[in-house]
C-alpha cells in the first residue's frame, strides 16, 4: 500500500473543527503528523502517533465527522491503550475484543459532546457493560461475547503493527518521552475548565477523572491485581486439547477407531511468598487479595498451593483459605527458587503469582506452559522480564 504526506484542506478544517469543540484536546490533536493511505478504508493511528487516512473517506466525510474520528484516536493515544493492551497481554487473537472495549470506553466521553460519527460509535451497552467503567472491565466482561468487529485502528489502538503502518520512512514519530509530556500537559489544560454543562468545549467526567489519575496517580492495586489473575486463569481455561482419558460417546459409531474427546484444563493457582528480612508484614493484605480472587473466580478450593520462599522454598502448603498459610523463611531473596519450584509441584500449576518486594533475581526465560503475574509491595525494585505480569501496590492497606 502506497503511503504518502496528506495535507488537504479539509483535514485542516477537521481538525481545526475538533480544537474548537474540544479545546482541551487540541494540544494533542495538532501533535500528530497525518499521513494519505490509499486503501485504508478507515482512519487509524499507530503507537508512535502518526494518523493514517484513506484519502477517500476524506473526499466522503464531512470536516464534523472527520474531526470526531480524530478526536477519538487523539483518545486512544492519550489514554494509552496500546501500552495497556501490552499490560493485558493482547495479541492477534484479543485484539478485535481489546478494541471495541477501548472504543466503548472513548465514545461514552464523546456521547455527552458535539461529536458526528460517520458510522454507529461502539457503546459499553453493545458490550453488555454499563457505562462509566473501563477499558480493561469492558475487555474482560465481554472477551467471550461474539465480536462487533470495530474498524481498524491502528496501533496506536490495540498495540498490534499493521503492515501498512510506517518504519522509518522520513514521517516524525512522537517518542514515548515526548508522549508523557503531552498527556500531562492535556491533563493540566483539562484542569483549568469547567465540568461539562458549564461552559462550551467543557470536558465530560471520563476526561477528568483522567486527568486526575494521570496527575495525582491513585492505583486500585487490588482492581489491577484481580483483573491480571482473572485474565491469566481465563486464557488457561479457555483452552482445549483432545485427550483419550476417556472415550467420545461417539466412539461406538466409529467401530474400531477410538476417538478423543475435548478437555478443558481446570486452572491451578500457586502463590510463592517472599518471606525473606526485608517483607515484614507487607504481603497480608496481598494474599488475603489472591485467596478472593482465585475463590472468585471458579478455581476449586483444593487448588490453591502457597509456596514460603526466601533465599530458597522453606515450606509449601495446599490451603483453601488464606488464614490457614504459616510462612516460614527470614533470610536472603530468590523468586527463581520459588517459581522453579511451584513448576515442580504436581499437578502442575498453571498461574504462578508472586508477592515479593522486588529485591530478588528472576528466571532467564518464561516458563513454558504458566503465567506469571507478580504483585510487588512496598517501594523495592520494579524492574522485572518483560514475560512477566506485573501489578504494583505501593500502599498495602
Amino acid at each position: 500500500m502506497s503511503t504518502t504526506r496528506l495535507d488537504e484542506p479539509r483535514v485542516a478544517a477537521a481538525r481545526l473543527w475538533g480544537a474548537l469543540h474540544f479545546p482541551y484536546l487540541a494540544t494533542a490533536l495538532f501533535a500528530s503528523p497525518v499521513v494519505a493511505s490509499p486503501g485504508l478504508g478507515s482512519i487509524a493511528v499507530d503507537r508512535s502517533w502518526r494518523l493514517y487516512i484513506d484519502p477517500e473517506l476524506v473526499r466522503r466525510w464531512s470536516a464534523e465527522q472527520i474531526g470526531s474520528v480524530l478526536v477519538h484516536h487523539v483518545g486512544h493515544l492519550l489514554r494509552d491503550h496500546a501500552g495497556r493492551a501490552d499490560q493485558l497481554g493482547i495479541d492477534d487473537a484479543s485484539q478485535s475484543a481489546w478494541a471495541a472495549a477501548a472504543d466503548a470506553e472513548i465514545n461514552d466521553d464523546l456521547v455527552e459532546t458535539d461529536a458526528s460519527f460517520a458510522v454507529d460509535p461502539i457503546l459499553p451497552s453493545a458490550l453488555g457493560c454499563e457505562a462509566g467503567g473501563f477499558a480493561e472491565d469492558y475487555f474482560l466482561q465481554s472477551r467471550d461475547r461474539p465480536q462487533l468487529c470495530p474498524g481498524e485502528c491502528g496501533s496506536g489502538a490495540h498495540g498490534q503493527h499493521r503492515g501498512w503502518e510506517l518504519r522509518a520512512d522520513g514521517v516524525p514519530e512522537i517518542s514515548p518521552a515526548a508522549a508523557h509530556l503531552l498527556r500531562c500537559q492535556v491533563a493540566s489544560e483539562i484542569r483549568g475548565r469547567g465540568a461539562a454543562g458549564e461552559l462550551p468545549g467543557a470536558v465530560p467526567r471520563g476526561w477528568r477523572l483522567w486527568a486526575d489519575e494521570l496527575l495525582d496517580p491513585r492505583v486500585d492495586w487490588r482492581r489491577t491485581l484481580a483483573a491480571a489473575v482473572r485474565t491469566s486463569v481465563a486464557d488457561v481455561a479457555g483452552c482445549v486439547d483432545y485427550s483419550y482419558a476417556r472415550p467420545s460417546r461417539r466412539a461406538s459409531v466409529m467401530g474400531s477407531v477410538v476417538m478423543p474427546v475435548m478437555r478443558k484444563p481446570l486452572p491451578i493457582v500457586a502463590v510463592v511468598i517472599d518471606t525473606s528480612r526485608s517483607m515484614s508484614d507487607l504481603y497480608c493484605d496481598a494474599l488475603a487479595e489472591v485467596d478472593a480472587i482465585v475463590s472468585g473466580i471458579g478455581v476449586g478450593r483444593d487448588r490453591l498451593r502457597v509456596l514460603s520462599c526466601d533465599a530458597q522454598v522453606q515450606r509449601i502448603q495446599q490451603v483453601t483459605s488464606a488464614r490457614q498459610v504459616e510462612l516460614y523463611g527470614g533470610g536472603g531473596t530468590s523468586m527463581v527458587e520459588g517459581i522453579e519450584a511451584a513448576l515442580a509441584l504436581r499437578p502442575r500449576p498453571s498461574v504462578i503469582v508472586v508477592l515479593t518486594d522486588g529485591y530478588t533475581p528472576w528466571p532467564a526465560k518464561a516458563p513454558s506452559g504458566a503465567r506469571v503475574v507478580v504483585a510487588m509491595v512496598g517501594t523495592g525494585r520494579w524492574e522485572v522480564p518483560a514475560w512477566i505480569q506485573l501489578v504494583r501496590i505501593e500502599q498495602v492497606s
